[in-house]
């Protein structure tokens, strides 16, 4: 009985474990002529990541990416920074990118049926942020100002990192 009870503990375990960190999300370059493709997945391992899901029409989303470009130069090196377009429109990530100067990588999303995996994208921007394990340790809807941001990335450094709230 201790036997059973034991395996089933083990399997279980297994289980939500590696649900917990398996963020699937399928990205394509956004640029013409470049068939690159990678997953959310690659970024994991050695630093915590930051996925920001935006429309590059979004004015609050063009407004953050200024703040993000800013936090990219001081963070880049402790904190794999990624923004995902939820638009498939190249002409128009590739807009964003020029006219706002955008620092960090931009990707694709490859299909918008993978977004169940950090829990669906109901308005943008959204942040989600992962420990370097794949956990998903705050979820943040909406404008966060430059300090809010920076706190958070210091508090995920130090593995203090709270849901966002406004």
């Amino acid at each position: 009985m201790k036997r059973m009870v034991f395996i089933l503990a083990f399997v279980f375990g297994v289980f939500f474990v590696s649900q917990a960190k398996n963020i699937d999300i399928q990205l394509d370059s956004p640029y013409f002529g470049n068939s690159t493709t990678t997953n959310v997945s690659n970024f994991l391992g050695k630093k915590p990541v930051l996925l920001i899901f935006f429309y590059p029409d979004c004015p609050p989303c063009e407004k953050e990416a200024s703040i993000i470009n800013k936090l990219y130069s001081e963070y880049k090196c402790k904190v794999n920074i990624v923004g995902i377009s939820l638009s498939r429109d190249r002409y128009d990530i590739g807009d964003f990118i020029r006219d706002l100067k955008i620092k960090y990588p931009i990707w694709r999303i490859h299909s918008k049926d993978q977004l169940k995996y950090v829990g669906g994208i109901l308005a943008t921007p959204t942040i989600v942020i992962l420990d370097k394990n794949g956990d998903i340790v705050a979820k943040c809807v909406g404008n966060r100002s430059y300090n809010f941001l920076k706190k958070q990335f210091d508090n995920l450094l130090k593995g203090e990192v709270k849901q966002c709230t406004k």
